[in-house]
């Protein structure tokens, strides 16, 4: 996984976009600047659904985000040679010269304020002289309590953290997927410079740029319909047979 020094988490920039979310908690107290650093759309079709994401932030990786959503499950979509797929909790991605691993979470009250969302990274400026101890950042420490966090009826923080390689700046990969149900969501996002030479970003509430649903297929109409669909194919028939 590509991580981010101690340093340079806590020069965090400072602007946030308005969105659904409550605003969120980040590292050192500061607010987030989106910089529209990421963008991203939600389809949904028998009963799952599929986030295409696009780091728009040049000489960025991105290490982490997820998207907020209610009861759903994460998974990783990865692309086999036959051109068909397999989703399981980890799975890797190639866009052009772009390789990449991302291993998905579904975080909610259970595991908020214990399971490890994002990493920050050695390096021999702050090693300790041959020891590190990486600091290790929860859902509940990125973005404050989850009661305060999710709005909406939205309990689930569908996430994706990068491990051995990430989306570059500029690219856009479509194996981020979930199960469950099918609202428009929220997405909150960590980026690290590529050569670590600029302050971690971190975009908090982006809304979809599009959301296209299809109805589950195996759908189908509730009792009552189904009598009153019965009692009018019924009264054609008794009307047919009195002509």
């Amino acid at each position: 996984m590509k991580l981010i020094s101690k340093n340079k988490i806590f020069l965090m920039l400072g602007l946030a976009l308005s969105s659904a979310q409550a605003n969120a908690t980040v590292i050192g107290g500061e607010t987030a600047q989106n910089l529209d650093a990421i963008s991203f759309t939600e389809s949904y079709a028998d009963g799952l659904g599929r986030y295409t994401v696009t780091n728009e932030l040049e000489n960025s990786l991105l290490v982490g985000f997820g998207v907020t959503n209610i009861d759903t499950t994460a998974a990783i979509h990865t692309q086999l040679p036959d051109n068909n797929y397999y989703d399981s909790v980890g799975g890797s991605g190639l866009v052009g010269e772009n390789s990449f691993y991302y291993e998905a979470y579904t975080i909610n009250a259970e595991n908020w304020a214990t399971h490890v969302l994002y990493i920050e990274e050695s390096n021999s400026d702050n090693d300790g002289g041959g020891f590190y101890n990486p600091a290790e950042y929860t859902a509940q420490d990125l973005y404050g309590d989850i009661d305060s966090f999710f709005t909406n009826g939205e309990n689930t923080l569908n996430w994706y953290s990068a491990n051995d390689g990430a989306l570059w700046g500029g690219n856009t990969w479509d194996g981020f997927v979930f199960y469950g149900a099918q609202p428009a969501s929220s997405l909150y996002g960590i980026l690290s410079s590529q050569g670590q030479s600029a302050p971690t970003v971190f975009a908090n509430g982006i809304t979809p740029t599009s959301v296209t649903t299809t109805p589950d297929a195996t759908n189908v109409p509730a009792p009552g319909a189904l009598a009153l669909l019965a009692i009018g194919i019924l009264g054609t028939v008794l009307r047919r047979r009195k002509q």
